[in-house]
C-alpha cells in the first residue's frame, strides 16, 4: 500500500468524485483511478460501489476513512518534525535511561538515529532508579528520559511507547517442559541473577514469585543485563531478561521459556512540558517507529502460529539479516 493511493482514495471522497480529485491532485483521471484499483487489488477488497463513471463509497470504503486520514496527518506531522530536524547541523540530545530498560533498544534507537543525523551527538547517561532519573530529566540535565512506568512525579510529560515483556533465561542445556508457556507455579525453586540496580523490576519479579509460591533464590547481584547473561550462559543461574535480550541469549545457546502469568511493565519517555526541540522529537517519533515495527513483525509471525520466541526470532531476522 503507497501513501499516494490513500491520497486518491481521501480525494475521490472529500471532492466527490474522480474528476474534481484528479484536478485538485494535477494528476490524470486514469492515474487517480488506477490507484485505487491498485489499492483494492492489495486490499482485497471494493472500496466504492461503480455506476457508471461515478464512485459511491461502500461500508468497506467506510471503514478505511478514519485509519487513511490518520496515517496522512502523522506522515504530514513527521515531515515537518523531520524538516525541523534538518536544520540541524549540530548539536546533541541528552538522554536518560534506567537499569529496567533494554540498554540493547534504547541503543539501537540511537544508531539508527546517529545514521541518519551524523552530526548530531547522542549524550546517553543511566541513572539508579525512577526517581533519580525524572529529577534529571525534571532538573534540564536530561532532555529525555526512557523509563517504566508509572513515574513519582505529575509534571512530568509521558509518551507511553508499549509494555516491556520479560522472558525466562536458563542456562543451556535446561530440560524444557513439555508444555509452553510454562507455569510459574510449577517452577518451585529458581536460582536468579539479577541487576542490583534495577530496584523497579526485582521488586516486581520477587513479588510474581512470591504470589505462586516460589523460592526465588538470589544466586547473585550484578550491574547489568550483559552480566546477567554472562551468568546465566556458564550455568550459574536464571535470568528474566526482555524480549531483545532474550532473543540474543537463545542465539548464544540459551534455554528461553516463555512464562505464564507473564511479567511485563508499560514503558515509554517523560520529558519537561512544552515541546521537545526537534531533533529530540525526530528521534522520539524514530524510536517509536522502530519498536512498532518490531512489535509488528512479532505479531505477525503470532498470527501466523509462531510462539513468542520464534516470533521475535524471526523479527529480528528480518530487521538484521540473519538468526
Amino acid at each position: 500500500m503507497e501513501i499516494r493511493q490513500l491520497e486518491y482514495f481521501l480525494a475521490v471522497i472529500e471532492h466527490n468524485g474522480v474528476n474534481r480529485a484528479a484536478q485538485h491532485l494535477h494528476v490524470a483521471q486514469a492515474t487517480l483511478s488506477q490507484g485505487i484499483k491498485q489499492l483494492e487489488r492489495e486490499l482485497k477488497l471494493e472500496l466504492f460501489h461503480r455506476t457508471g463513471r461515478n464512485l459511491v463509497l461502500n461500508s468497506a470504503g467506510r471503514l478505511l476513512v478514519e485509519p487513511a486520514r490518520r496515517i496522512l496527518h502523522e506522515l504530514l506531522s513527521t515531515k515537518d518534525i523531520m524538516r525541523g530536524a534538518l536544520e540541524l547541523s549540530v548539536g546533541s540530545i541528552t538522554i536518560g535511561t534506567m537499569p529496567e530498560m533494554s540498554s540493547e533498544a534504547v541503543a539501537a534507537w540511537s544508531g539508527s538515529f546517529t545514521k541518519q543525523y551524523p552530526d548530531i551527538r547522542i549524550d546517553m547517561t543511566e541513572y539508579a532508579d525512577v526517581d533519580e532519573l525524572c529529577e534529571e530529566v525534571l532538573n534540564g540535565h536530561c532532555e529525555i528520559g526512557f523509563t517504566t512506568f508509572p513515574i513519582p512525579m505529575e509534571n512530568l510529560q509521558e509518551i507511553h511507547f508499549g509494555v516491556q515483556r520479560l522472558m525466562l533465561v536458563m542456562p543451556p542445556g535446561t530440560d524444557l517442559p513439555d508444555i509452553q508457556p510454562v507455569q510459574l507455579s510449577g517452577l518451585r525453586e529458581l536460582p536468579l541473577a539479577v541487576s542490583n540496580m534495577a530496584h523497579r523490576e526485582n521488586d516486581i519479579v520477587a513479588e510474581t514469585l512470591k504470589e505462586h509460591s516460589i523460592m526465588g533464590k538470589i544466586r547473585a547481584n550484578v550491574p547489568t543485563r550483559h552480566a546477567q547473561l554472562a551468568l546465566v550462559l556458564n550455568g550459574s543461574a536464571s535470568a528474566f531478561l526482555p524480549i531483545r535480550m532474550a532473543v540474543l541469549a537463545k542465539k548464544l545457546g540459551a534455554v528461553v521459556v516463555e512464562t505464564t502469568p507473564t511479567i511485563r511493565t508499560p514503558f515509554g519517555i517523560v520529558h519537561r512540558a512544552g515541546s521537545l526541540n526537534p531533533a529530540a522529537e525526530s528521534f522520539v517519533l524514530q524510536s517509536k517507529a522502530a519498536l512498532n515495527r518490531w512489535v509488528g513483525l512479532i505479531q505477525q509471525h503470532q498470527d501466523a502460529g509462531e510462539p513468542l520466541l520464534n516470533a521475535a526470532l524471526l523479527a529480528d531476522e528480518t530487521l538484521h539479516g540473519t538468526i
